[in-house]
């Protein structure tokens, strides 16, 4: 794994973990399963320690708050995985939902099968290790970001996380991930393109 330098912070990126094994397990240990666009994976609340591979389309995770708004805290495109990592290695409730933006097709399996592979030879030990810190260090970064970095560079950084997205989901979703009104995101396209 690389380990980059960006605003003078560690950074590692899951682009640079080989994850071809884990993936494979996926596919050939998983229940296929696909779900139109608006199908649920997962609801906030739900106790499913599930953790599937996505190998087409793309999941949007949502919270919803004590007064009912919705809001973006995440997502997981094609060749990632999609679950809430925290309700599955705490045996608790989701703190999300994750829910189909578009058409997908994932490959399922359950928690505990996962945490078996993990266990079952120290490279895969390394493995889950890793993916652990690269989750940790980019809600870190994600955190930094939110108190740290202006508008227009949370939405620089979405852009470059998710490029894919930026013509897919609506303004309205792109703001609330990055804790701006919509007219904010709108103002910072406008003054991209006259640049």
């Amino acid at each position: 794994m690389k380990e980059k330098i960006v605003n003078g912070i560690n950074d590692y990126y899951i682009e640079d973990l080989d994850l071809s094994e884990l993936q494979h397990f996926f596919i050939e240990n998983g229940e296929k399963r696909d779900y139109n666009r608006k199908d649920y994976f997962i609801r906030q609340l739900d106790k499913k320690e599930i953790i599937g591979f996505v190998s087409e389309g793309i999941f949007r995770h949502t919270r919803i708050d004590r007064e009912g708004s919705e809001h973006i805290v995440g997502y997981s495109p094609q060749n990632h995985f999609v679950g809430d990592y925290t309700a599955c290695l705490c045996h608790r409730e989701s703190l999300i939902n994750i829910q189909a933006v578009k058409k997908c097709t994932i490959y399922l399996i359950h928690y505990s099968k996962l945490e078996k592979f993990y266990n079952s030879h120290p490279a895969y030990q390394r493995l889950g290790k890793l993916i652990a810190e690269q989750l940790f260090v980019m809600s870190y970064r994600r955190l930094i970001d939110t108190y740290c970095c202006t508008p227009e560079e949370r939405y620089s950084n979405f852009i470059k996380l998710y490029p894919e997205l930026k013509e897919l989901i609506p303004l309205k979703e792109i703001a609330s991930f990055i804790g701006v009104t919509p007219e904010t995101v709108s103002h910072i396209r406008r003054k991209s393109k006259k640049s």
